[in-house]
């Protein structure tokens, strides 16, 4: 059962940053993040692997955003596990797309599993309906695993229960009613989730 906040970090693949640069230089961005750039997923969005996923009304797909979740116990972030932040596809991210991101079901997550030493070069496979559809290895984080945690501890406490996500593609693929979304990693169970057009029938996580 998660009974903690899922913190998920924005803009932190480096492709999409350095693709974006033009327009953030723009109102009302005026200036690239200097910073982690955060957003929320509460509790009702957090749901078990095998769940049953609504497409919220009035879209018809969801971006799929595969990613490790680092969550934190009494001695800091020693577990891991991997995650499908869903999310409405939506371009700006200036003000929190609350109604985009943050839906009931919208963050389907694996088992957890004691921290690798090493995850800034592991490679994040998704599936859909059975066939690879893209390929996210961390290597392509702007700030890697050890730095998202030192940057991101300086301005705010995660409280056992927590988790931090650490950042989604830039490219990442969409799902459509009735695909099967399944998300693999090594050393890490995997995470699937089914899209559906109705109620959402979720296990908790």
């Amino acid at each position: 059962m998660f009974a903690g906040t899922a913190y998920c970090t924005a803009l932190n693949d480096r492709r999409q940053l350095e693709a974006l640069d033009p327009a953030l230089h723009q109102p009302p961005y005026a200036n690239p993040p200097q910073a982690p750039v955060l957003y929320i997923k509460s509790g009702h969005c957090v749901v078990a692997s095998g769940s049953t996923v609504s497409l919220p009304d009035p879209t018809d797909i969801l971006a799929v955003g595969a990613t490790i979740a680092l969550q934190w116990t009494a001695s800091g972030p020693t577990t891991a596990r991997l995650a499908l932040d869903l999310a409405v596809p939506h371009e700006s991210f200036y003000r929190p797309a609350i109604g985009e991101l943050t839906r009931d079901g919208l963050l389907p997550v694996g088992a957890a599993a004691p921290r690798p030493d090493a995850l800034d070069t592991l490679e994040i496979v998704t599936e859909i309906n059975g066939t690879a559809v893209h390929h996210w290895n961390l290597s392509y984080l702007v700030r890697g695993i050890d730095r998202l945690i030192a940057d991101v501890t300086t301005f705010m406490s995660l409280l056992p229960g927590d988790m931090l996500l650490v950042g989604t593609a830039g490219d990442r693929p969409t799902a459509k009613r009735g695909d099967h979304v399944r998300v693999s990693a090594a050393g890490f169970a995997p995470v699937e989730a089914v899209i559906s057009g109705s109620n959402m029938q979720a296990g908790h996580a």
